[in-house]
């Protein structure tokens, strides 16, 4: 146990020590390709858009361990207290990226006789370009586990992701008298409360939004003649993302403002009696914890993988409420207790 809580300090230092928002993940390059040396990985290797790939065994099924790189953008220091590791990155997710390192590793030291294939994929905090790469150059695997920080919870399901771009252009005119002019503030601001008042819980099976951008105005005593905001729609398995957009169009429409749609990505559900579902969940009972299934109310690479195979599931230490915080941070036991999960359910995978 110590030799893998060195190991999994090692490693996630390394690995948050580097900041790699989007398009900077190229940086963790010499650092994982060091690691996989040192771990005696079979090989090491990079594709075109630059992604990485540590594999271990030739033979048998593929089981492809699908982290992620790069981070949300902001510095927050790195430090080591103890037990825990504080940085950007720790939760979000380089912390399930080490485990899936070591894990892979542990899993060989016993009877696994696989092809495991780990991966940090680039840019899922932003265009998901890794994850779409994988599908569209016809990566094969059998099973896949997508590097999250589920609090060692069994995840099965994400909801999907709209995200809008919001314009507004107006005459404007003096704030001494608004009553004449028109403010595209104003038509935005409008816009907004209706929207946040129609898709507003806060459950996973229904309709949420989040504003996250909104610009207008160059001058404090004029009304402003442009403006824009930027939103982000999730909603979940069953719901219709063509029902949602009408439904938005129409607001926008009433207002008069202009509606963008950036993107749309598919909400994802996976049965409870999936092989890699049911391999997890032995391997935390193994471990003498409470297996726990959760539907994650937000979006990941898992939405574009089960492209590649419906035996998929996300898993990972790190308590999702911390990511993309400044508060980021992970105790070293819960990677290893992860990778230890994930070791054991490679090894039963391996048999099936």
């Amino acid at each position: 146990m110590s030799n893998e809580i060195e190991l999994a300090k090692n490693l996630l230092l390394d690995l948050v020590s580097v900041y790699t928002p989007p398009r900077y993940e190229f940086k963790l390059i010499p650092v994982v390709r060091d690691w996989a040396d040192k771990l005696g990985y079979d090989e090491f290797y990079v594709d075109d858009v630059g992604n990485i790939f540590l594999r271990l065994g030739s033979h048998g099924r593929t089981i492809l361990l699908a982290g992620h790189l790069d981070t949300v953008p902001g510095e927050v220091n790195v430090k080591l207290s103890q037990d825990t590791i504080y940085g950007r990155g720790a939760v979000e997710a380089k912390g399930p990226l080490a485990a899936f390192i070591l894990g892979a590793v542990l899993s060989k030291l016993g009877e696994c006789n696989s092809k495991i294939c780990v991966a940090g994929l680039v840019r899922e905090e932003d265009d998901g370009l890794g994850s779409r790469h994988l599908v569209e150059s016809g990566f094969k695997s059998d099973y896949i586990i997508v590097g999250e920080p589920t609090n060692l919870g069994v995840a099965i399901a994400y909801r999907g992701s709209i995200s809008i771009r919001v314009s507004a252009n107006t005459l404007g005119g003096h704030s001494s008298a608004p009553h004449i002019g028109e403010s595209a503030l104003d038509k935005l601001i409008q816009f907004i409360n209706i929207v946040k008042d129609k898709f507003n819980s806060v459950k996973f099976d229904d309709v949420s939004c989040a504003f996250t951008v909104l610009r207008a105005g160059d001058w404090p005593s004029n009304l402003p003649k442009k403006g824009e905001a930027y939103a982000n729609v999730r909603y979940p398995p069953g719901c219709r993302s063509e029902d949602i957009v009408r439904e938005i169009k129409e607001v926008a429409q009433s207002i008069g403002v202009e509606l963008e749609i950036l993107s749309i990505e598919k909400p994802v559900k996976v049965s409870l009696n999936t092989t890699i579902v049911r391999a997890l969940v032995r391997s935390i009972l193994h471990s003498k914890l409470k297996p726990k299934i959760v539907k994650k109310t937000g979006t990941s690479d898992m939405n574009t993988l089960i492209a590649i195979s419906n035996n998929i599931t996300a898993f990972g230490p790190g308590d999702s409420r911390l990511a993309h915080t400044d508060y980021e941070k992970i105790r070293i036991d819960e990677v290893v207790t992860a990778a230890r999960i994930i070791s054991n359910a490679l090894k039963e995978l391996s048999r099936i």
